[in-house]
């Protein structure tokens, strides 16, 4: 029997998974991509154990696409800091941006830490400003380092993300020089 279970354990690892990113609200494609299942067998995961009296919100049309949505306040600046100091500390992104592609197995495993990342964030943040999708979009904005990147505060030395080319972005939120443009006590 143990020639069945081997045979079978990538394909009950695909549907766990797919079960945690329905359960976050994620999108058909997002699932498909990180899965490997089809649309019809995601529809009837979604159907079977998050529709009816279990009723989570299905989500359509495109995932989040505009990196701006990561700078565009204070606290969703906050907040993806938090997210990107996770991500580093998992491995899932480095400082310095690497792209490759990955298998099948791993891509579940990048899932799989995705899913426990994004569940840490929303147990540190009461009502997170960053949406399952959008925390996705992160990770893959973060890896490519064609928008965003990670830098570090230099008081702190907190992460911080930031645009690949920022005018200034030298201290996080919390560290940065009152309007009038004094410096911080202490640099």
């Amino acid at each position: 029997m143990r020639i069945l279970e081997d045979r079978y354990e990538g394909e009950l690892e695909s549907f766990q998974l797919a079960l945690r990113f329905v359960r976050h609200e994620a999108r058909t494609r997002t699932v498909r991509m990180f899965t490997g299942l089809t649309d019809h067998r995601i529809r009837k995961l979604w159907q079977r154990y998050c529709g009816g009296p279990h009723h989570l919100p299905r989500h359509r049309g495109k995932s989040p696409q505009q990196a701006g949505y990561f700078t565009r306040s204070a606290r969703v600046r906050t907040e993806a800091s938090l997210l990107a100091g996770v991500y580093c500390a998992c491995g899932l992104v480095r400082e310095q941006p690497a792209a490759r592609r990955q298998c099948a197995a791993a891509r579940r495993r990048m899932g799989a830490m995705l899913c426990d990342v994004y569940d840490y964030y929303t147990a540190a943040v009461p009502q997170p400003a960053i949406s399952f999708e959008h925390a996705l979009f992160l990770v893959q904005c973060l890896r490519s380092g064609e928008q965003l990147t990670v830098r570090r505060c230099i008081k702190c030395h907190a992460y911080m993300v930031v645009e690949r080319f920022p005018v200034r972005a030298r201290w996080c939120d919390h560290c940065a020089p009152p309007k009038g443009g004094r410096k911080p006590h202490g640099d």
